[in-house]
């Protein structure tokens, strides 16, 4: 449904002006240069925890290399979040003795299982969910706009636009 939404979709989104544009991620390589903390093997790893987490076929590995470098800035001065990324990735890259990013999708859930009562799992997972959908490429996959005010509002650019939404159906006649 969301890959045929974002083919279909001429959407362009918007965030508040006032706001950075987000950085690109185009580059395989040049991203992992741009990391302030967290060492490139573990990046790889939780560029694959964010695809499982929040797996979108339709998005490109770029969205989620802007997650990976958003969750290093955040660790940037706050040694115990660096400190939960380094050794959860360590630790699920050791789990069945292979990279995390190497193994099947099922293999991937098994080993985040082993981590999901800890607090560095509820950190990886409420910062993913927390930048992978606040981007504007995401936005503009699902067909989200985005913030409508700098654009003149809603009313006056059709809130009910949304071509993947069934036709209303007619009311009975009573």
């Amino acid at each position: 449904m969301v890959r045929e939404a974002a083919a279909a979709s001429p959407l362009r989104a918007f965030k508040d002006p006032a706001l950075p544009l987000p950085e690109t991620c185009d580059d395989e390589r040049a991203w992992l240069a741009a990391l302030r903390c967290i060492p490139a093997d573990r990046a790889a790893t939780l560029l694959s925890v964010a695809r499982t987490l929040y797996p979108h076929d339709a998005l490109p590995d770029a969205v989620y290399r802007r997650v990976v470098r958003q969750i290093d800035r955040a660790c940037e001065g706050q040694p115990q979040a660096l400190g939960w990324v380094i050794e959860s990735m360590a630790a699920l890259d050791a789990h069945f003795g292979l990279p995390f990013a190497d193994l099947s999708e099922s293999y991937r859930v098994t080993a985040l299982r082993a981590l999901d009562s800890t607090s560095a799992f509820r950190f990886l997972q409420r910062a993913t969910v927390r930048f992978l959908y606040d981007d504007l490429a995401v936005w503009q996959a699902f067909g989200y706009e985005g913030a409508s005010y700098s654009q003149g509002g809603y009313v006056e650019r059709g809130f009910n636009d949304l071509a993947w939404l069934p036709p209303v159906p007619p009311e009975p006649l009573r």
